[in-house]
């Protein structure tokens, strides 16, 4: 409401994309141990599947992925191109890998997220789904769940539950700051 009456604050899209590389490294870096214990310690498992804390590479591109997919319903056209365009080549900066190579595995994992969540298009659900499979959970099931090649609905519930605390509030961002 005061934004509005004073005007949105400006923020440059290199500073915002720059921004939230740096928020989603720490959400991960911070964030996962919980991931990992909430998978580690899920009684719906018959063998642990001893996820490693330690093991963020993939779950950071599945936070980053997820990121970029609300931002594109939300931020406008145009700029939610070339927001993703910034945030992956920050990110691979940051990682230390390949433009192209966090690029294609971003992609992927974004096709893979929609395919895999058809025909819902909720973020948080599509994440703890793919997180399932990147870390191939499957195995770990009881026979009727590991042979449907499909995740217990009830680990999959506490997992979404804590994937909502890795996505940014794009519409919050898009209405208290005008992107330049």
């Amino acid at each position: 409401m005061i934004a509005t009456l004073f005007g949105k604050k400006k923020i440059s899209e290199e500073k915002l994309a720059n921004v939230f590389v740096n928020a989603v490294l720490e959400l991960t870096e911070e964030g996962f141990p919980a991931v990992a214990a909430e998978i580690n310690e899920s009684p719906e498992f018959l063998v642990n599947p001893a996820v490693a804390e330690s093991d963020t590479d993939a779950f950071a591109l599945i936070v980053l992925a997820g990121n970029l997919m609300e931002a594109q319903r939300i931020l406008g056209p145009g700029l939610d191109k070339r927001m993703s365009a910034l945030a992956i080549s920050k990110f691979a900066q940051a990682s230390g890998r390949s433009n192209a190579e966090v690029e294609v595995e971003v992609r992927a994992l974004q096709s893979q997220m929609e395919r895999l969540n058809f025909p819902s298009k909720n973020t948080v659900y599509a994440m703890g789904k793919v997180l399932f499979h990147r870390y191939d959970l499957f195995c770990f099931q009881d026979a009727y769940f590991r042979e449907m090649k499909a995740p217990n609905p009830i680990i999959l519930k506490r997992l979404n539950g804590l994937m909502g605390y890795f996505l940014w509030n794009w519409t919050e961002v898009n209405e208290q700051y005008r992107i330049v």
